[in-house]
Protein backbone atom coordinates (compact mmCIF):
# COMPACT_ATOMS: atom_id res chain seq x y z
CA UNK A 1 0.00 0.00 0.00
CA UNK A 2 1.19 3.47 -0.85
CA UNK A 3 1.57 6.46 1.46
CA UNK A 4 -1.38 8.57 2.41
CA UNK A 5 -0.90 12.33 2.28
CA UNK A 6 -3.36 15.19 2.53
CA UNK A 7 -2.28 18.78 2.23
CA UNK A 8 -4.01 22.20 2.00
CA UNK A 9 -6.60 23.30 -0.58
CA UNK A 10 -5.62 22.62 -4.16
CA UNK A 11 -2.97 20.12 -3.13
CA UNK A 12 -2.49 16.62 -4.42
CA UNK A 13 -4.16 13.88 -2.46
CA UNK A 14 -2.45 10.50 -2.58
CA UNK A 15 -4.86 7.66 -2.11
CA UNK A 16 -3.99 4.23 -0.74
CA UNK A 17 -4.44 2.73 -4.20
CA UNK A 18 -1.63 4.90 -5.50
CA UNK A 19 -4.01 7.06 -7.56
CA UNK A 20 -3.63 10.80 -7.44
CA UNK A 21 -6.57 13.19 -7.11
CA UNK A 22 -6.80 16.95 -7.05
CA UNK A 23 -8.84 18.67 -4.43
CA UNK A 24 -10.69 21.78 -5.57
CA UNK A 25 -10.21 25.05 -3.74
CA UNK A 26 -13.19 25.70 -1.55
CA UNK A 27 -12.21 28.91 0.18
CA UNK A 28 -14.60 31.83 -0.26
CA UNK A 29 -13.46 35.29 0.77
CA UNK A 30 -15.16 36.29 4.02
CA UNK A 31 -16.33 39.59 2.54
CA UNK A 32 -18.47 37.72 0.00
CA UNK A 33 -20.12 35.41 2.53
CA UNK A 34 -23.46 36.81 3.62
CA UNK A 35 -25.61 34.64 5.84
CA UNK A 36 -29.27 34.52 4.92
CA UNK A 37 -31.69 34.90 7.81
CA UNK A 38 -33.15 31.71 9.18
CA UNK A 39 -36.76 30.88 8.28
CA UNK A 40 -37.83 31.53 11.89
CA UNK A 41 -36.29 35.01 11.77
CA UNK A 42 -38.08 35.81 8.52
CA UNK A 43 -41.38 34.59 9.93
CA UNK A 44 -40.95 36.73 13.05
CA UNK A 45 -40.06 39.79 10.96
CA UNK A 46 -43.14 39.26 8.80
CA UNK A 47 -45.38 38.92 11.87
CA UNK A 48 -43.92 42.08 13.44
CA UNK A 49 -44.38 44.06 10.21
CA UNK A 50 -48.05 43.03 10.21
CA UNK A 51 -48.79 44.65 13.59
CA UNK A 52 -50.95 47.70 12.82
CA UNK A 53 -49.89 51.15 13.97
CA UNK A 54 -51.26 51.93 17.42
CA UNK A 55 -51.51 48.27 18.49
CA UNK A 56 -49.22 45.94 20.41
CA UNK A 57 -48.69 42.18 20.47
CA UNK A 58 -47.00 39.97 23.03
CA UNK A 59 -44.00 37.80 22.22
CA UNK A 60 -46.30 34.76 22.40
CA UNK A 61 -48.77 36.30 19.94
CA UNK A 62 -45.96 37.11 17.49
CA UNK A 63 -44.72 33.51 17.79
CA UNK A 64 -48.24 32.27 17.06
CA UNK A 65 -48.53 34.48 13.96
CA UNK A 66 -45.06 33.37 12.87
CA UNK A 67 -46.33 29.79 12.85
CA UNK A 68 -44.33 28.74 15.89
CA UNK A 69 -46.70 28.64 18.88
CA UNK A 70 -44.76 28.37 22.11
CA UNK A 71 -41.64 30.07 20.74
CA UNK A 72 -42.07 33.31 22.68
CA UNK A 73 -38.48 33.16 23.95
CA UNK A 74 -37.21 32.83 20.40
CA UNK A 75 -39.20 35.91 19.46
CA UNK A 76 -37.67 37.69 22.44
CA UNK A 77 -34.17 36.84 21.20
CA UNK A 78 -35.06 38.13 17.73
CA UNK A 79 -36.48 41.34 19.17
CA UNK A 80 -33.36 41.90 21.29
CA UNK A 81 -31.22 42.08 18.14
CA UNK A 82 -33.47 44.42 16.16
CA UNK A 83 -32.66 47.79 17.78
CA UNK A 84 -28.99 47.23 16.85
CA UNK A 85 -29.97 46.58 13.21
CA UNK A 86 -31.26 49.91 11.86
CA UNK A 87 -31.18 48.52 8.30
CA UNK A 88 -34.21 46.38 9.23
CA UNK A 89 -37.15 48.80 9.42
CA UNK A 90 -39.33 46.74 11.76
CA UNK A 91 -41.67 48.23 14.38
CA UNK A 92 -40.00 46.36 17.26
CA UNK A 93 -41.56 48.73 19.79
CA UNK A 94 -45.01 47.18 19.17
CA UNK A 95 -43.95 43.89 20.80
CA UNK A 96 -44.22 43.58 24.59
CA UNK A 97 -44.28 40.98 27.32
CA UNK A 98 -47.53 39.08 27.84
CA UNK A 99 -48.37 41.13 30.95
CA UNK A 100 -47.90 44.37 29.00
CA UNK A 101 -44.65 45.46 30.62
CA UNK A 102 -41.92 46.85 28.41
CA UNK A 103 -38.40 45.42 28.41
CA UNK A 104 -36.33 47.52 30.85
CA UNK A 105 -33.38 47.87 28.44
CA UNK A 106 -35.47 49.78 25.88
CA UNK A 107 -38.52 50.83 27.92
CA UNK A 108 -37.97 54.60 27.63
CA UNK A 109 -37.59 54.53 23.83
CA UNK A 110 -40.35 51.95 23.38
CA UNK A 111 -42.78 54.01 25.51
CA UNK A 112 -41.95 57.17 23.55
CA UNK A 113 -42.61 55.45 20.22
CA UNK A 114 -45.84 53.81 21.41
CA UNK A 115 -47.17 57.09 22.79
CA UNK A 116 -46.42 58.73 19.43
CA UNK A 117 -48.71 56.11 17.85
CA UNK A 118 -51.51 56.80 20.33
CA UNK A 119 -51.01 53.81 22.62
CA UNK A 120 -51.68 54.49 26.30
CA UNK A 121 -48.54 53.74 28.30
CA UNK A 122 -48.63 53.87 32.10
CA UNK A 123 -45.57 54.25 34.28
CA UNK A 124 -45.06 53.20 37.89
CA UNK A 125 -41.52 53.82 39.03
CA UNK A 126 -39.21 52.32 36.40
CA UNK A 127 -41.89 49.97 35.05
CA UNK A 128 -43.78 50.88 31.88
CA UNK A 129 -46.94 49.00 30.95
CA UNK A 130 -49.42 48.88 28.08
CA UNK A 131 -52.64 46.98 27.68
CA UNK A 132 -52.14 43.91 25.51
CA UNK A 133 -55.29 42.52 23.87
CA UNK A 134 -56.18 39.09 25.28
CA UNK A 135 -57.09 37.46 22.02
CA UNK A 136 -56.26 38.67 18.59
CA UNK A 137 -58.00 36.92 15.69
CA UNK A 138 -55.60 35.27 13.29
CA UNK A 139 -55.00 37.31 10.13
CA UNK A 140 -57.50 36.46 7.42
CA UNK A 141 -59.82 34.47 9.68
CA UNK A 142 -63.38 35.58 10.34
CA UNK A 143 -64.49 35.96 13.93
CA UNK A 144 -67.58 34.29 15.35
CA UNK A 145 -70.72 36.33 15.09
CA UNK A 146 -72.69 36.98 18.27
CA UNK A 147 -76.36 35.91 18.23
Amino acid sequence: MGPRSIRGPGAFVFLESGAVALRAKTKTPKAEVKKAPLPFSKAVWKAVRAIPRGQVRSYAQVALYAGRPGAARGVGREMATLPQQPELPLPWWRVTRSDGTLAPQVAQEQARRLRAEGVEVTQRGDTFRVKVPREVPAPGLATKRQR
